[in-house]
């Protein structure tokens, strides 16, 4: 009995999805078989129909059901910076890619990819391979130019952003939120009883403008001193050999006195270089200076010793998020622009201690 009940549904169902199908087709001219390619999510129909009949599906009620089903589209192109594609150049943007990878695996989807300039992109290249007719959307990872978000605003395919801004407000973007980031760490060392904190970072996006902010943030909420003179190492990129050399000119001009006791690195290629300064100065790691990083995952870092408190960085997840952004946008195309944004997770570890020097309460 039971077994004949679900079939009994499943046949209601099915009949049901049918007469949707037709009703679509009258209300939109097509035949059924078009209706039935376009909630396949097969490209092979024009743009004008694809329009009409998610139009009519949404209205009634069929684009809902599919919410959480597969994704209504044929092609996929990522635009991101070159390095983004090699693991050894970009570990968080290629782990990110991952993320976008696997949750589309699921579907019957192709990806292509394409690699773009942070600012000053190959507008020519971007719009080339995006009006390319067999992609149905689009999925744009660090790239600032604005002039590339406005183009593919205007493109008429879904295009999600991921840790980036879009100053137009009309793309979906998914970011880590950077401003917590950088206060949640700052805390935790303020907390820890420090109060001379040096922070290593590159300020090249403004996603990084925006971690130093809520790291300064954090240090009015303690009532700690932070002089960007004092208190603030900028470097161009987030490597070793470069963070190394800007740390040691730092050393070298200021005096024992105003040495750090805290290290705030914005990457573990960073602290590397971090803690290569403090080894030629005799200084240990948590024992004299403590090392914390602000952009971390398990399967990013290198052998660190010791252990690096750190904010995770949830990078595969925000490859995840975008498609499902993108999942929500194609069925749902008239809803409001969304700016989702990750929160990170402290990793309490080995490298920073507390120090025997007090700091006021926090607020309550």
């Amino acid at each position: 009995m039971i077994i004949f009940a679900w079939m009994h549904c499943v046949r209601d169902h099915k009949m049901a999805g049918k007469l949707k199908m037709q009703q679509i087709a009258v209300m939109t001219g097509y035949s059924v078989s078009t209706v039935s390619r376009v909630l396949a999510g097969k490209s092979n129909t024009s743009p004008q129909a694809r329009s009409a009949i998610l139009r009519s599906a949404q209205e009634f009620g069929v684009l809902d059901e599919l919410i959480s089903g597969r994704l209504l589209i044929n092609g996929v192109i990522i635009f991101a910076p070159d390095r983004a594609f090699n693991s050894r150049d970009d570990t968080f943007y290629n782990e990110v890619i991952k993320g976008i990878v696997e949750a589309i695996a699921p579907h019957d989807i192709y990806i292509r990819y394409c690699g773009l300039e942070e600012q000053q992109a190959d507008l020519k290249l971007f719009l080339k391979k995006a009006s390319d007719s067999n992609i149905n959307a689009m999925i744009i990872i660090g790239v600032d130019d604005p002039t590339i978000h406005k183009l593919a605003a205007t493109l008429n395919k879904p295009c999600i952003l991921i840790n980036t801004t879009d100053r137009e407000m009309l793309l979906d973007n998914v970011s880590p939120d950077h401003r917590a980031i950088g206060f949640s760490a700052a805390r935790h060392l303020y907390q820890q009883g420090h109060r001379r904190l040096l922070c290593l970072t590159s300020l090249r996006r403004d996603t990084m403008v925006s971690r130093l902010e809520g790291v300064k943030e954090a240090a009015r909420y303690f009532h700690a001193p932070f002089d960007e003179a004092l208190n603030l190492v900028v470097t161009e990129g987030f490597g070793a050999v470069e963070s190394e050399a800007a740390l040691e000119r730092w050393f070298s001009q200021h005096s024992q006195e105003q040495w750090p006791t805290a290290i705030l690195c914005a990457g573990v290629f960073m602290a590397k270089g971090a803690q290569q300064v403090l080894q030629r100065r005799n200084l240990t790691v948590a024992q004299d200076v403590s090392l914390m990083v602000t952009d971390f995952s398990w399967t990013l870092s290198e052998p660190f010793s010791p252990a690096l408190t750190a904010i995770q960085v949830p990078c595969r997840e925000l490859g995840i998020e975008a498609v499902h952004l993108l999942q929500n946008r194609i069925t749902r195309p008239h809803t409001p622009v969304f700016n989702l944004m990750l929160q990170g997770r402290l990793l309490v570890r080995d490298s920073v201690i507390r120090t025997t020097r007090s700091i006021p309460r926090e607020h309550a």
